[in-house]
């Protein structure tokens, strides 16, 4: 069990384009905040545990959000607007997990979480225009899940590591944003009393192929891929922003050589697949629109370095 005290102060100067409002070194957050811990380990084997621990947690806004800072992007054409009044988030963790130990650093767990947000930060239109954005504390928020957390020998040299979950995410409405929704409502559209949290993917998987030996060479084969996303929490007349699922395939590989092998040579791949980021419009009865389109590529890169 744990306790810890924080004293936070963040002071903002700046001034609005049109120069009316000013700040000067002004406080903007000014928060004494406690935040207790508990973790209990009950040991079911020699090799195995049940784990159930609890935290409470903060997400301040950067100096970014807490402003009155306006940003534009030329090259999207779209304005990014600070807030003043944005307030921390705060999170209660709740999380039990079954751990079994393997030999060399193996490991199975299954974790249950659950997370409860007050005023979680989320990115949203400013003054009902598509092109204008802006952090808000727009109601709060529960998250809970299941994650599978898997490390593998299959041999002396090659490895696998995986962790996936499976996530739950559920937005009230706060009463701005249930009032402009319903007012946007189109014929035969309903409304509930949820939506999924700004930024939540609905599952997330990282896994890794890792190979060494006892010459110096090593690679490792890195896959990632995450669901559809809130990007940008819509109003009702503005329609809500879905990041697609995006998947990500990378390589690393290492030729250590020389005396005491202090020579090495790198090559890495980075989005083999060529997976293109694509966000979109999306509402009610109307076909998809593109709100942006990121095509990566795929990218090499070779280095050399030499230990002296």
């Amino acid at each position: 069990m744990g306790l810890r005290a924080e004293n936070f102060v963040q002071k903002y100067t700046g001034e609005n384009s049109g120069g009316t409002v000013k700040y000067d070194d002004e406080k903007v957050i000014d928060k004494l905040d406690i935040f207790p811990s508990m973790n209990f380990i009950y040991s079911l084997k020699e090799n195995s545990n049940l784990r159930l621990s609890y935290s409470k947690t903060t997400a301040r806004p950067s100096f970014k959000e807490v402003s009155i800072a306006e940003i534009y992007d030329p090259l999207s054409n779209m304005t990014f607007n600070g807030n003043i009044n944005l307030k921390p988030s705060y999170i209660d963790n709740l999380d039990l997990r079954y751990e079994l130990f393997g030999e060399d650093n193996e490991l199975f767990a299954i974790s249950g979480f659950y997370k409860s947000f007050k005023d979680p930060i989320e990115l949203t239109y400013y003054e009902a225009s598509t092109e204008n954005f802006q952090p808000k504390n727009l109601g709060n928020a529960k998250v809970y899940g299941l994650e599978l957390e898997l490390r593998k020998q299959i041999s002396q040299s090659l490895g696998i590591n995986l962790n996936a979950s499976i996530i739950e995410s559920r937005q009230q409405y706060g009463s701005s944003e249930l009032s402009l929704r319903t007012k946007g409502l189109r014929d035969g559209e309903s409304l509930g009393t949820y939506r999924n949290l700004q930024g939540q993917s609905p599952f997330l998987i990282n896994s890794s192929l890792d190979y060494k030996n006892e010459n110096g060479l090593r690679a490792g084969l890195f896959f990632n891929m995450q669901g559809k996303t809130l990007e940008v929490v819509g109003t009702g007349f503005a329609p809500d922003v879905y990041t697609q699922p995006y998947e990500s395939l990378n390589l690393n590989m290492s030729k250590s050589y020389g005396k005491n092998q202090n020579k090495t040579v790198t090559i890495k791949v980075e989005n083999i697949l060529d997976s293109k980021k694509e966000s979109f419009y999306e509402s009610f009865k109307a076909e998809n629109e593109i709100f942006s389109f990121r095509e990566q590529g795929t990218t090499f890169s070779v280095g050399y370095s030499i230990k002296l």
